[in-house]
């Protein structure tokens, strides 16, 4: 069999079925004419929806909804395109009221699949929806346009609020830890108040303040010391020099010019010292004390003498007296300043230990601060965020922020969105023409049947003699006959099921 084909052939070939292609493009094109007649007409409308910006400078109120706009509105779009939202649209409208779709799932998909959201540039999305009502177009749309609004500020708001619960909990939170910490140093300052680096120039000043009326006290120690030794060698010499004087016959005489002698020599000494030193100075007033006493010795005394009882009489020295009674005060003043001294002592050491123990309380005094002082930034970032967020929460409460605002409002369709008809008519025909010729193609060749000498000598390759052209006899015209009666039923039965199959999924599912 020669599978070559050629131009002739081909067009010989359609000619033999053009029967059946003629009655696959009738078929063809009945159909899809049927289809555009019964679809019912759908009209669009469109609204147009501008994302405008934040009212309030950025500067001076920053956002805490950074979510991207894109992100937004995916998320806007799912909620509002959910089954919960969709429901109640179609029970606030009443669509699909004729129960063509019996289920509320395939109401719901149905109706999904009419809502369109087109994201354009410069912030710009258009909403669309299609119906066989053109009023219940425009309202459905328009309704679709205050939910994308709506979800829009309510997005917003929910996540400022979002932002500040957060941010309020946690500075909350680190609230108590802050208070718990600072309890804690201020637990540590108050054990150590006096150890602490903050007192520690104080603690020196008051060391060397010490330490230098310790050394006072102890150069006012020796030289009341050395004043005492020098007042009792002075009692000393003051009760010898008695005896002897008194005990030469007829020695009053010289006794008092002895005491005068004595009494010079001190005025001497008291010029003397006057020259160097101020009269509050402690030797000028022990020297004028000892200068008073000679002066009241030398006063004559009475004297009591017992001449029967051979008994000689007693010198009582008024100098020895005041020397024994300076020596006395000068006893109590060393005392109180030994114990002086010794007070002074125990506060030099205990602020020596003060300043050596300052550089451990200081470490100790970091380590418990360090913590401290991290949680009091973390807390009082917080507090200045949780500002900000309450700024943007009443900015998003107030419609201040990022808003959707519609350009266009919803319109209303006069004419049909949908279906083409002609282009449905176009289509079929089209589709009805080059099906047929498809068809008759391969009809023609799935025959085996000898039509042109080529073919016959082509499968026996034995030489041909002679041929006889096709004499039409009756049974060749009956069987002619039976063959398009066979083809128009075939048509028929054909298109009957695609009517019935045009008319109960066709307008549903278009």
């Amino acid at each position: 069999m020669n599978t070559e084909l050629d131009l002739s052939r081909l067009l010989s070939s359609f000619n033999r079925q053009k029967g059946l292609i003629i009655a696959v493009f009738i078929v063809v094109s009945a159909l899809s004419a049927y289809l555009a007649a019964i679809l019912p007409e759908v009209y669009r409308s469109s609204t147009l929806i501008l994302v405008t910006p934040q009212k309030v400078p950025s500067s001076f109120v920053t956002s805490t909804v950074t979510t991207d706009l894109t992100e937004r509105m995916q998320s806007i779009t799912q909620e509002i395109l959910s089954r919960t939202r969709l429901e109640k649209i179609i029970e606030e409208f009443g669509l699909y009221a004729d129960k063509k779709v019996s289920t509320m799932e395939d109401r719901v998909e149905n109706l999904r699949r009419r809502i369109s959201v087109d994201f354009r540039r410069n912030n710009i999305f258009q909403l669309s929806f299609q119906n066989e009502n053109p009023e219940k177009a425009k309202q459905v749309t328009s309704r679709l346009a205050s939910l994308f609004i709506e979800q829009n500020l309510l997005v917003r708001e929910q996540q400022a609020l979002g932002t500040k619960s957060f941010i309020n909990a946690e500075a909350d939170r680190l609230r108590k830890e802050l208070e718990q910490q600072e309890s804690e140093v201020n637990t540590f300052k108050a054990a150590h108040r006096f150890e602490l680096p903050d007192v520690m120039d104080a603690n020196l000043r008051t060391l060397e303040q010490l330490r230098s009326e310790l050394q006072a006290s102890f150069s006012r120690l020796a030289s009341l010391q050395e004043r005492r030794a020098s007042l009792e060698k002075q009692l000393v010499e003051s009760e010898v020099s008695a005896p002897e004087m008194s005990s030469k016959p007829g020695s009053f005489g010289g006794s008092g010019a002895s005491a005068d002698m004595i009494l010079q020599a001190r005025r001497r000494e008291l010029e003397e010292l006057s020259r160097r030193y101020s009269s509050k100075h402690p030797d000028v007033i022990l020297l004028k004390a000892q200068i008073a006493a000679a002066e009241a010795a030398s006063k004559p005394e009475k004297t009591e003498t017992s001449a029967a009882k051979g008994l000689t009489p007693v010198v009582v020295s008024p100098l020895g007296q005041v020397l024994q009674k300076q020596i006395t005060g000068l006893d109590g003043e060393i005392k109180s300043i030994q114990a002086q001294t010794e007070g002074l002592k125990q506060q030099v050491a205990l602020y020596q230990s003060r300043v050596d123990n300052t550089s451990v309380r200081g470490i100790e005094l970091s380590k418990i601060s360090r913590t401290y002082e991290i949680t009091l930034r973390k807390y009082q970032d917080l507090l200045a965020k949780g500002l900000e967020s309450e700024l943007s929460e009443n900015m998003e409460k107030k419609q201040k922020g990022e808003q959707f605002q519609i350009l266009d409002p919803a319109n209303f369709p006069f004419k049909p969105f949908r279906p083409n008809r002609q282009m449905i008519l176009l289509i079929g025909m089209l589709a009805g023409l080059g099906g047929g010729f498809a068809l008759a193609f391969l009809w023609d060749n799935f025959n085996t049947s000898f039509r042109r000498a080529e073919d016959l000598t082509a499968y026996i390759n034995v030489p041909l003699l002679a041929t006889i052209p096709a004499l039409a006899t009756r049974s060749s015209v009956l069987e002619q006959r039976r063959a398009h009666g066979l083809l128009v039923l075939g048509s028929l039965a054909v298109m009957v099921i695609g009517l019935f199959c045009v008319r109960i999924f066709g307008p549903v599912y278009f």
